[in-house]
């Protein structure tokens, strides 16, 4: 799992706030026309293909039918959204674009229905990594939705979390700061500051300072949560497990932040991820207080009957990771497992959402060799590219055997940095019909970013 140590796009699901934290205090949102009743049964099973033909469909009858080119863009929109939930960022960004254009030109650019073709277009050029240009559309939204629906809308918060991810990747940590701090601003306007509603709101929070390095930051947030649960739920409740996990969590990404050459916040002061020199780091030691986060999360969620077979199975999964990241195979796998026992029942009885995450290998720890870790913070302007691809097979145990270059355009030493990098990778090791099993022919394909100008010597 090669772990991005700077905050990169937010969940489609997060995005077009599907799942926004504080959608219960929110206002209702319109009645769905009877006309979009097919597309919204399909989106919301999460059939993206049918989603996305039905969108067409639906997009073609307005073209044929309305003379409002307003019920066109909304249209429009609806198919963006389609489009980018079924990972499809090219075309959801031009569709967009035709909304925002359409919605313009009638002279309602700086009014509510503005909002969504301007908030798809900025979440479409931050999942194509083009962050500078999804900055003024998400900022211009946000303007319009606080204009249209108040300072405090609960409505903003998808909007905010993608604005604070794209600046932090531009190198504007600390306006990206500003927005994570309002967006837990308005939950505190929302519920209060000692709501338990509250605790999803600050673990946003912290994953924002996780991923930007700021681990002393991040687990205030996760203790803050856990602290506003305990104090009017009790401490064996399941609004328990988020905080928990995200706290489990932040110890292995600290892991990962600092093997790849990056350093904490706390020993920085300032909103960005200057690399540093990289150091040795031997995860069998990581802290045990993640340990601890974890085995209360289960405890909890095995407390309660009607505990979701997805949640559990996702938190036993982090358990086996966790494990997995120590080296400890035959612990993990007796969470691994479990999981996959939970998995399978969930897949027969829903078909559809088959595809697990145990169904096929899952990079969970990866030391990145030194030189790819060298001149990322140039521009592609200034470097040359070079690659090694590495072929290998995933063992039963997650671990990697028969490693060999099957391809490259790199030198000597880039080919064995890169190997040797696999060789002490771990991963979540593949199952069928409850058992781990080998993979064969895995790749994993290192690039290696050289400056123009000496870029001979750098892959000496």
């Amino acid at each position: 799992m090669n772990i991005r140590p700077v905050l990169g796009a937010v969940t489609m699901s997060a995005l077009l706030g599907l799942t926004g934290l504080m959608a219960a205090n929110a206002a209702p949102p319109p009645p769905r026309p009877e006309s979009q009743q097919e597309f919204w049964a399909l989106y919301d099973k999460r059939d993206w293909s049918a989603a996305i033909e039905e969108a067409r469909r639906l997009v073609e009858q307005t073209r044929a039918n309305s003379r409002d080119p307003l019920q066109l863009a909304s249209t429009l929109t609806l198919l963006g959204n389609a489009q980018l939930s079924g990972g499809d960022r090219a075309s959801a960004e031009g569709t967009f674009r035709e909304a925002l254009q359409i919605t313009e030109s009638q002279g309602a650019g700086s009014g509510p229905a503005a909002v969504d073709p301007l908030r798809g277009l900025g979440y479409s050029l931050a999942l194509l990594e083009r962050h500078e240009e999804a900055v003024p559309y998400l900022e211009r939204a946000l303007i319009i939705s606080r204009r249209s629906f108040g300072l405090f809308d609960p409505s903003q918060q998808g909007l905010l979390r993608q604005l604070a991810a794209s600046l932090t990747r531009i190198g504007r940590g600390a306006e990206g700061q500003k927005q994570m701090l309002y967006l837990q601003r308005i939950g505190e306007r929302t519920y209060g500051e000692r709501d338990p509603r509250m605790s999803p709101v600050y673990c946003v929070v912290g994953d924002w300072y996780v991923d930007t390095g700021n681990f002393m930051l991040a687990r205030e947030r996760y203790r803050a949560a856990l602290d506003v649960v305990e104090s009017r739920l009790g401490k064996n409740d399941l609004a328990l497990v988020l905080p928990l996990r995200s706290l489990a969590r932040s110890y292995l990404q600290e892991v990962y932040f600092i093997s790849q050459g990056y350093q904490p916040m706390e020993q920085r002061g300032q909103m960005d991820a200057t690399p540093m020199e990289p150091r040795g780091i031997n995860p069998k030691y990581i802290s045990s207080d993640g340990e601890r986060a974890l085995q209360r999360a289960l405890t909890i969620l095995d407390s309660h009957a009607d505990t979701p077979p997805a949640l559990l199975a996702d938190t036993l999964i982090q358990f086996g990771d966790w494990y997995q990241v120590k080296h400890q195979p035959e612990k993990a796998l007796t969470y691994y497992r479990r999981a996959a026992t939970l998995v399978a029942k969930d897949e027969k009885a829903a078909p559809e959402a088959a595809g697990s995450p145990l169904s096929f290998p899952v990079r969970v720890y990866y030391p990145t060799p030194p030189l790819a870790m060298r001149n990322r913070q140039l521009a592609p302007a200034q470097i040359d590219e070079k690659f090694v691809s590495v072929e290998f097979t995933v063992t039963g145990s997650g671990e990697v055997q028969d490693a060999k270059v099957v391809e490259q355009n790199g030198s000597q030493r880039q080919a064995s940095e890169a190997l040797e990098a696999i060789r002490a990778s771990r991963y979540r090791p593949k199952f069928v019909n409850g058992e781990p099993v080998d993979t064969q022919g895995v790749v994993n394909r290192e690039v290696f970013k050289i400056k123009k100008q000496d870029g001979d010597e750098s892959q000496s």
